[in-house]
């Protein structure tokens, strides 16, 4: 894979791709965490199988993008959608909100800049669907992620309870007003 790297709207047939990287990605950012194996495999195919994806491609209250290298590779992808997160008394309604589901790139894209064209695009994205405010979920202890979403003028404002299996992580909300 080599960069510069580009964003693309992804075919549905990338759902597998999509899957794939969701689930390395995961894997490689929480490899210290105990989770049971059956846990963590009925969590991923849950929350990060194939299946999921496809159905998400093809449902217009989401959005995607995919990261390529100048070869055409897959590097990664960025998802937003209809907020799902447990929101705080004194929120906006859900409807001026939306949800930055997930972002992930693979470890040789990380640092290139394409994380940041990704963020560009779902705000607009975001906006363009009458959102006021983006809200995202993300571990207390990813400290990367956290220092990248404090650089782009999110803010934590509550606390998630995220099962993975019997293990509850520690998750917090962070909101960006647009």
């Amino acid at each position: 894979m080599s960069g510069p790297y580009t964003l693309a709207v992804p075919g549905f047939a990338e759902a597998a791709a999509l899957s794939a990287v969701a689930q390395e990605s995961f894997r490689q950012t929480f490899f210290y965490r105990d989770y049971p194996p059956e846990d963590l495999a009925a969590f991923l195919e849950s929350a990060m199988g194939e299946a999921r994806y496809a159905a998400q491609l093809s449902d217009p209250a989401y959005a995607l993008r995919v990261a390529r290298g100048d070869d055409g590779s897959f590097a990664g992808f960025i998802k937003g959608g209809p907020n799902e997160l447990p929101m705080p008394e004194g929120e906006p309604p859900l409807a001026e909100t939306w949800e930055l589901h997930q972002l992930y790139l693979l470890p040789e894209a990380q640092g290139t800049g394409i994380a940041d064209a990704m963020m560009d695009w779902l705000y607009a994205e975001a906006r363009a669907r009458g959102a006021r405010a983006l809200y995202l979920s993300v571990f207390v202890e990813n400290l990367r992620a956290k220092r990248f979403y404090a650089r782009h003028g999110f803010t934590e404002i509550g606390y998630n309870p995220f099962p993975v299996g019997a293990t509850i992580d520690d998750d917090r909300v962070w909101r960006k007003w647009l």
